[in-house]
């Protein structure tokens, strides 16, 4: 069975109603949507109505789980940890996950804490895809790789320009001598 998400299968965001999309073993279910990932300078990521981002996710009923797999396609907005500027990060991820069909008496063990769990029938896609996005989040966010980043003195972009501070930054231990120096030339 191959369909396409339909309102009625979802309740609440991300989640799918899996005893009623994919009942019996074997069965597929094919979902389809967009959003826009807003992500802080940490690794914290919320998704919200918007068009920068899609993904095609596949779930199929396995014994005791629920396979998911598909991709996630789209620009994500980061920050340049040197010039500080907004840009567009490209994804193309593959996901492939399971998602356990655990009793509930067993949701809080300790042996499944770390896994993707089907609760109460409902499979929430959103921890699947987010932490898809975060695993593919570089660790340092650069907008190109000859980013000049910030002139430490006044704080200019130097992609932009150069500015008028000296090249050579001063020692902090010898500032008392600097300060000296101009001193003695007035």
């Amino acid at each position: 069975m191959d369909c396409e998400q339909h309102e009625s299968d979802i309740i609440q965001g991300l989640k799918i109603g899996v005893d009623i999309a994919i009942p019996f073993l074997g069965d597929e279910k094919t979902v389809r949507s967009t959003c826009h990932a807003e992500i802080d300078a940490g690794y914290e990521i919320s998704l919200v109505a918007g068009e920068s981002l899609r993904w095609l996710i596949e779930l199929r009923r396995i014994s005791e789980a629920i396979e998911v797999s598909g991709s996630v396609e789209g620009n994500i907005e980061l920050e340049c940890c040197r010039c500080l500027e907004r840009f567009d990060f490209p994804l193309n991820l593959n996901v492939w996950e399971h998602a356990l069909c655990v009793a509930e008496e067993d949701q809080r063990d300790s042996r499944y804490l770390d896994e993707y769990q089907v609760v109460g029938g409902e499979l929430d896609l959103l921890p699947i895809i987010r932490d898809a996005i975060c695993l593919a989040i570089p660790t340092k966010r650069l907008c190109s790789e000859h980013c000049r980043g910030l002139c430490p003195v006044c704080g200019a972009n130097l992609n932009l320009g150069l500015c008028n501070c000296s090249s050579k930054p001063v020692d902090a231990r010898l500032k008392p001598l600097l300060e000296l120096k101009r001193r003695l030339e007035r």
